[in-house]
């Protein structure tokens, strides 16, 4: 009878640490990115506990197999799932050579190896050798081999098995062996069978063939390559092996997979051309970011896009309906794997609006989520077409009047206010042009007028919609800025390119051109006013001494904020900004519970910076992005550092803006800012305001929770000062909620505020999260606090914000200085 142990069970992992073996012994083991796991996975996108290999025994046999779960034995599935040999599947019982991916990164090849195969583990040969075969050792096989054993009764009997048994002679894939004189030392029964001529043909068989020229491997490198013989394709795994002096080489046939290559390719093809010629619109989006990924003729031809202008856009631009309804839509189809057919407007490239019924679903593509719209005429008639009456467009420029710019920025006003960004207008004006009207016949105007609106539309880029308002004034609507620099540079080259085109037509009346720039919400929050204030800007050309700086108008506010833009981002590369810390107190029991890192900054000409000045503009714009990173990393460092000076840990709040928050690679930054500092993830607290949940609730709440797998802290700032704060409280687990100051200043006041404190500080207690009060300022608000529930503090009466050193000296006093000064 053979023992239990014929044969080894083994993984080569693979993942951004490398490539090892785990010899597979254990009834069940664990494998993710949690260093409890006896099998350690490192890669940002595989979960804590990513999956599970449970070890099943055969009776009759005794042998085993495993079985690898997708998740914990709890029923917790990973994020991203697993992979089999490239299909996705919850459970799965391992076969040899199978494939397993948890992430891009990360994948594992299971292999059954004989004991006495020869093959060692730890020998970079042995895993050459192993990674290099893909067998199919099939339940019969090995029960072959066990029947095998039990047959065998003398030690000749033994011999020949051990040698039936092992690697080479089981492989069902030819391995050769030649040494460095070309004489062939090893052929597999494999080879043997597949090449039936090598012995005969020697070097000249085109799978020996320029071996023994390949001298700059004779290092012990290995070389990959293609080999066709007759209608078969093989691919050549080639190892020179130095100390041996010999050469060996793995082949594996690759024929049908170049078929059924070929076929998909052909397919492809076929596919695209069909797509190209069918009079529906169609394109294709990634679901992660949105970005236009291709789409056919008809559609191009229903926006005016070219294919290599429409895919440097996202789904947001070509959309102009409610984006929280279409997020939503979206997240519908993403979720239920269902088709949803409604009716979007969609943007065309020159501002105008079309309805178009827009059936959307969801396909997979190399692993990848796309959402396939195929889009229609929403009135049914054979052809789609655009709204292009005297209602919505100028007769002689086909560009957006009044009344459709109107609407637009409308549409555009109310997505700035839902996502809290940046919009700005360009308002552009021909001076002189009703005495040049009245000095020259109609097709002359009518000729400058086409003229220039394509010299005004040079100048824009794609997305920004220009519009005629009146007869010698023009619209440019920048419906999202970073901040007022690109507009600004916008407006720079136009009045130089517009001023010189005027040129060519002042024979008889000198023309010139005025520009005003102009912000939301900086010069007006609300479309009335932004509109009154852009052309009453228009006014004030001569008399401003930024126009002959700038070519164009902006209001003082406008003016601030572009000089500020510009301080901002040198002071990033100066690394002008620092971080103090402000301790939360417990004021019944004098201890500090946490620390909230403040972001501030010094300008070498400015001295410091106040807050206020420059926080929302950071937030607003994309200079949030690499600073959050910065704040973060700087913020999980610098507890680290405390930690070494025998100071306990304690969790540190690091506010997250909403443009972080909405990153596609949020996780990964918050992943990757842990894992460099080494801070356990307990000590980190996200605090986040409810502008977050404003682009899409749903998507929020599934990276929350994500979040908190990791065992990350979510702290809820500012709390008080929305009004759907409770619904997210329900959804969320949150560990901390902050009391805003606005509420703080109304309490002693306020008997409304103090009910709310009194209400939310029993709804945390039931839920076990830390309530702390932000913006104390007095004794008597920190008393009427612990009167109401609230007993941890934050503010300006125990410690205003402190640099690292200063709080580096208040942690290490903090026992002795508390409450007792």
């Amino acid at each position: 009878m053979s023992e239990v142990q014929e044969f080894r069970h083994i993984l080569v992992i693979e993942d951004r640490k490398g490539r090892r073996i785990v010899s597979l012994e254990e009834s069940n083991y664990t494998l993710g990115r949690d260093s409890h796991n006896p099998i350690i996975l490192y890669d940002y996108q595989v979960s804590r506990t990513h999956a599970t290999l449970i070890r099943k025994i055969d009776d009759e046999t005794e042998n085993f197999s495993y079985r690898i779960i997708d998740g914990d034995l709890q029923g917790k599935r990973s994020t991203n799932g697993i992979l089999i040999n490239g299909h996705s599947t919850i459970s799965h019982e391992l076969k040899h050579g199978d494939i397993i991916r948890f992430a891009n990164d990360a994948k594992a090849s299971y292999y059954i190896i004989p004991t006495d195969s020869g093959i060692d583990l730890f020998n970079p040969d042995g895993l050459d050798r192993i990674n290099a075969s893909r067998i199919t050792l099939t339940n019969q096989s090995s029960e072959t081999m066990i029947k095998k054993q039990e047959e065998a009764t003398n030690s000749e009997d033994q011999q020949e098995l051990i040698r039936l048994a092992s690697f080479p002679e089981l492989s069902p894939n030819p391995i050769i062996e030649l040494d460095w004189d070309g004489n062939i030392t090893y052929v597999n029964p494999a080879a043997s069978i597949k090449f039936d001529t090598i012995y005969d043909e020697k070097l000249e068989h085109p799978i020996l063939a320029g071996l023994l020229t390949e001298y700059n491997n004779r290092q012990g490198n290995l070389f990959l390559r293609e080999v066709k013989i007759a209608n078969e394709v093989f691919e050549q795994y080639v190892h020179y092996l130095s100390e041996k002096k010999l050469i060996r080489c793995y082949i594996f046939d690759f024929t049908k997979r170049k078929q059924a290559e070929a076929q998909l390719k052909e397919s492809e093809v076929r596919y695209r051309a069909i797509a190209r010629q069918t009079s529906e619109g169609i394109f294709l989006a990634y679901a992660s970011n949105k970005r236009i990924i291709e789409a056919n003729d008809s559609y191009l031809k229903v926006l005016g896009y070219s294919n290599e202008e429409i895919t440097n856009l996202t789904l947001y631009n070509v959309i102009a309906s409610d984006l929280s309804s279409f997020n939503q839509d979206l997240a519908h189809v993403l979720e239920n794997k269902e088709d949803f057919t409604k009716q979007y407007l969609h943007r065309a490239q020159d501002g105008s609006l079309i309805n178009l019924e827009s059936s959307i679903s969801l396909i997979s593509y190399q692993n990848k989520d796309i959402f396939c719209f195929v889009v229609r005429n929403a009135t049914n008639t054979e052809h789609i077409g655009h709204f292009n009456d005297q209602v919505f467009h100028d007769q002689t420029t086909h560009l957006p009047n009044q009344k459709l710019f109107t609407e637009q920025l409308g549409v555009a006003i109310a997505n700035a206010e839902r996502y809290q960004y940046l919009m700005s207008l360009i308002v552009i004006e021909i001076e002189k042009f009703s005495e040049f009207k009245q000095n020259n016949n109609q097709n002359i105007v009518d000729q400058l007028v086409k003229n220039f609106c394509q010299t005004l539309q040079s100048c824009l880029r794609l997305g920004d919609l220009v519009a005629r308002w009146d007869e010698n004034k023009f619209m440019v609507l920048f419906p999202r800025i970073k901040g007022p620099k690109d507009p600004a540079k916008i407006a720079k080259k136009m009045s130089l390119t517009l001023e010189q085109f005027l040129q060519q037509y002042s024979s008889n009346v000198k023309l010139d051109v005025n520009l005003s720039l102009i912000i939301y919400p900086i010069d007006g929050d609300e479309l009335s006013l932004l509109l009154k204030n852009s052309l009453l800007s228009l006014e004030s050309k001569r008399n401003s001494a930024n126009y002959n700086l700038t070519g164009f108008n902006i209001t003082p506010k406008t003016a601030s904020l572009l000089k500020l833009e510009n301080l901002i981002g040198s002071a990033i590369k100066e690394q002008q900004f620092f971080l103090c810390y402000q301790p939360q107190i417990n004021s019944q029991t004098r201890q500090i519970t946490g620390l909230e890192a403040l972001l501030r900054w010094d300008h070498p000409e400015l001295g410091k910076v106040t807050p206020r000045h420059f926080l929302r503009l950071t937030e607003e714009t994309d200079f949030m992005l690499p600073l959050g990173v910065w704040i973060l990393q700087t913020a999980a460092l610098q507890m680290i550092a405390w930690t070494k000076e025998n100071i306990p840990p304690l969790p540190i709040g690091v506010n997250i803006s909403a443009r972080q928050f909405s990153q596609p690679n949020f996780l990964e930054t918050i992943e990757k800012a842990l894992e460099q500092s080494g801070l356990p993830p307990q000590f980190l607290e996200l605090e986040i305001t409810e502008n977050c949940f404003l682009q899409n609730q749903e998507s929020a709440y599934q990276i929350l929770s994500r979040l908190s797998n990791l065992k990350v802290r979510l702290c809820f700032d500012n709390f008080g000062s929305g009004n759907s704060a409770l619904i997210h409280l329900q959804k969320v687990a949150f560990d901390t909620i902050k009391i805003s100051p606005s509420v703080i200043n109304q309490l002693e006041d306020n008997p409304k505020q103090r009910a709310l404190i009194e209400s939310i500080a029993v709804l945390c207690k039931g839920y076990g999260s830390r309530l702390v009060a932000v913006g104390i300022e007095k004794m008597e608000q920190m008393e009427l606090l612990r009167n109401l529930g609230c007993t941890e503090i934050q503010g300006n009466l125990f410690s205003r914000p402190l640099p690292p050193k200063e709080t580096t000296i208040f942690l290490h006093k903090a026992e002795h200085t508390i409450m007792n000064s």
